[in-house]
């Protein structure tokens, strides 16, 4: 997250609406997080066993889970993350600013960025899909989602600096109540799927 974000929500100055904007991409960053070490796990020639415990936080009693359901579940909610900014949230926030040139162009930016992210996000499904595979498939696997995880990362942090201002607007002059609901926690947090109480 940037400075001006965080900044933000220490003066108390951070708005429903980038407050919730803030908490899903934690929650994406933190499944991120176990996608990474799951797949240096497999790189490293570990059994599915280590892979798997690199995975621990999802309670591995779930039959049949495994890296790549894991991979297709936050590749998903990515996706549709991404659906929804682009055709409810930007246009809320168009709205909201009038025809303001630099929140244009950061929307702008914004969009194009999730059209790049999908290529990275296909990328990883389909290279973990390859696995367990040889070497060189463990490798690529690894290296596509250190790929993702570095424009991913990139990108949160800069929609979250750059549109903290415009979400803050939003937040003064829309209710939350007005604004669709975002997924509950269990469908964001993937890490929670598969857990016992």
């Amino acid at each position: 997250m940037k400075p001006d974000a965080r900044q933000a929500g220490r003066r108390g100055e951070q708005g429903w609406a980038l407050t919730r904007l803030i908490g899903l991409h934690n929650g994406m960053r933190n499944d991120l997080a176990l996608l990474r070490r799951a797949a240096a796990a497999t790189e490293d020639g570990a059994e599915a066993s280590a892979a798997a415990a690199a995975l621990d936080d999802l309670s591995f009693r779930q039959p049949g889970w495994s890296l790549q359901a894991y991979c297709t579940e936050f590749c998903g909610f990515v996706h549709e993350h991404h659906s929804v900014e682009d055709t409810m949230l930007f246009p809320a926030l168009q709205q909201q600013a009038g025809q303001e040139p630099r929140l244009r162009g950061v929307i702008d930016k914004l969009m194009a960025d999730h059209r790049i992210l999908t290529g990275y996000l296909d990328e990883v499904e389909k290279t973990l899909g390859a696995l367990p595979g040889d070497a060189a498939a463990r490798t690529a696997a690894a290296a596509a989602v250190e790929r993702l995880a570095e424009h991913l990362e990139a990108h949160l942090d800069f929609e979250e600096g750059d549109l903290a201002s415009a979400l803050n607007m939003l937040s003064r002059v829309v209710s939350e109540d007005d604004f669709p609901a975002p997924p509950p926690p269990e469908r964001f947090d993937v890490s929670t799927r598969g857990r016992d109480g």
